[in-house]
């Protein structure tokens, strides 16, 4: 249901003029009027004065913020909702030291809340690390050298990444480097394409057309040119920013905002946010 449109910032800063009116919307968004306790899930919950609710099974009380990415915050909602509609509208993402700069915050916490928006953008059946079905691409500029962005960084190592992160049946679009020659006996289908991009084009000949150079090129545009810099262990997060961003990009500024917010429901702990190397 759509709630409210907000086709830019300052919409969305001067509606959201208190805590109460982020709440309110929160509310609305994961309950639409029937509030479910988020313990024993019964939906029989009483409005409290101080606005919290309070179960009739469990006995537990709660406020609209448990159970959500915005759980246990010090940070006012506004922030929160600045946070979400930068970072799913900005086209090639947006770092943490400009988005501390806008909605008034240290680097530090702005890196936070960026990491914790990620790690929510992405399906929640994809679970990292988990094997996911997916395309596996290895781009070449016109000189036959491969870009700096790919799967692995030395070609014996592309083998092991595929067996560790790919699902079996998965399609992998390759050429003919000598590195690919083993796949046939790891099980994934593979699918051989002689010249997968001819000079001057960004499809695949291969009957059907495979789109995917645009979404490789907004990828390496949002980390070279906003991020510069990626670590090994985050990098899954920044990929998944840039898929959720692709599939979303014909929507418009409020409807991009609310698909955004309805992933929001879910908690993410400190040591999801930064995982041990």
């Amino acid at each position: 249901m759509m709630i409210k449109k907000f086709r830019s910032l300052e919409e969305l800063s001067s509606y959201f003029s208190n805590d109460q009116k982020c709440k309110d919307y929160l509310a609305e968004m994961r309950w639409d009027g029937n509030p479910e306790c988020p313990y024993c899930h019964c939906k029989v919950v009483y409005k409290k004065r101080d606005g919290r609710y309070a179960c009739a099974s469990c006995g537990n009380t709660f406020s609209v913020l448990v159970g959500t990415i915005f759980q246990n915050t010090k940070l006012s909602l506004l922030i929160w909702f600045k946070a979400i509609y930068l970072v799913v509208n900005s086209k090639s993402g947006i770092s943490s030291c400009q988005l501390a700069g806008i909605i008034g915050v240290t680097q530090k916490t702005a890196w936070f809340i960026l990491q914790k928006i990620r790690i929510l953008l992405r399906d929640a059946e994809d679970e990292f690390p988990d094997k996911v079905f997916g395309l596996i691409v290895e781009k070449r500029d016109r000189h036959n050298k491969p870009y700096k962005i790919r799967v692995a960084d030395k070609p014996y190592r592309l083998h092991p990444k595929l067996l560790k992160y790919v699902k079996d049946e998965s399609r992998v679009f390759i050429d003919d480097r000598i590195c690919y020659q083993s796949l046939d006996e790891s099980g994934i289908a593979k699918y051989r394409v002689e010249d997968p991009y001819p000079l001057g084009s960004t499809t695949f000949k291969s009957g059907k057309n495979v789109v995917v150079d645009v979404f490789w090129l907004q990828l390496k545009r949002m980390i070279m040119g906003v991020y510069h810099y990626v670590s090994r262990v985050l990098l899954h997060r920044y990929v998944y920013e840039a898929y959720y961003r692709y599939r979303v990009r014909r929507m418009s500024n409020d409807e991009r905002f609310e698909d955004a917010f309805g992933r929001m429901f879910r908690v993410v702990e400190y040591r999801i946010v930064r995982p041990k190397k």
